[in-house]
């Protein structure tokens, strides 16, 4: 919650413009709280801009992933058996290569940009989220009110959509939570190599970027951004347990 506050209230509570230029390389000290950069912008208000660039990327990265992940999952669940083993089979050969690496692929052919960011992020976790949902709707359409809503003569997309699906929340919500985690880590391991936003824009992965070659004489300027993204994907992922707890019913027996 803190962490998303401050991003949206960045405006309000940044004690200086993240594009204005000062004396670089200052340490921390009463005006710079958490000193300047190699181009003398304040640290401290990059990275309350920055959290509202990651956050973005993360939320929009998992929501692409799950919309199109839940649609092909719920295809290849009630789908005749060939039909079905096709769209795995094709899920597996994208689980094959590694996450990062297809989304550095994605992200080089699309260029960079905010939105071509989210996509190559998002693509990666499509079918993880396609497994999830497809396990979910085999474990649920064999209960006893799917197979009245059949008797009844409701359609398929009725009973996947109005049935099958809300069932099959809890799994999905857990995932999809954890995955933004994830998706924050991808996008700023890509903007740290050079495949995410452009400059000037304050984006984590990319300030860590530019402080890396400092590392040595000026640890400010990758400490504080490093800092950022461990708490960030740190609170998420204790949410993420938080709410499986929440969710699982076998956790409350």
């Amino acid at each position: 919650v803190l962490v998303a506050l401050s991003a949206i209230l960045a405006p309000l509570i940044a004690p200086h413009d993240p594009l204005e230029i000062t004396k670089a390389y200052q340490p921390p000290n009463g005006d710079y709280l958490f000193g300047t950069d190699n181009a003398g912008r304040d640290i401290l208000s990059r990275m309350l801009y920055g959290g509202r660039y990651s956050l973005v990327i993360g939320f929009g990265a998992t929501l692409f992933a799950l919309v199109l992940g839940s649609i092909i999952g719920a295809i290849a669940a009630v789908s005749r058996k060939a039909i079905s083993e096709v769209i795995m089979r094709i899920l597996d050969v994208f689980m094959s290569v590694p996450g990062i690496l297809l989304s550095l692929s994605i992200a080089a052919a699309l260029g960079p940009g905010l939105f071509n960011l989210m996509i190559a992020v998002g693509i990666g976790s499509v079918p993880g989220y396609a497994r999830i949902v497809r396990a979910s709707i085999l474990s649920v359409k064999e209960q006893e009110y799917i197979e009245a809503a059949h008797c009844i003569g409701c359609s398929n997309a009725r009973i996947i959509f109005r049935h099958v699906l809300p069932n099959c929340l809890a799994p999905i919500i857990v995932q999809a939570t954890l995955g933004v985690a994830s998706a924050i880590l991808v996008a700023s391991s890509m903007s740290f190599l050079g495949l995410g936003l452009e400059p000037p824009i304050p984006e984590w992965g990319a300030m860590l970027s530019v402080g890396r070659p400092y590392i040595r004489d000026y640890w400010h300027l990758v400490a504080f951004p490093g800092m950022a993204i461990m708490i960030t994907v740190f609170s998420l992922n204790v949410f993420g347990d938080g709410l499986r707890d929440a969710l699982d019913p076998r956790l409350k027996q």
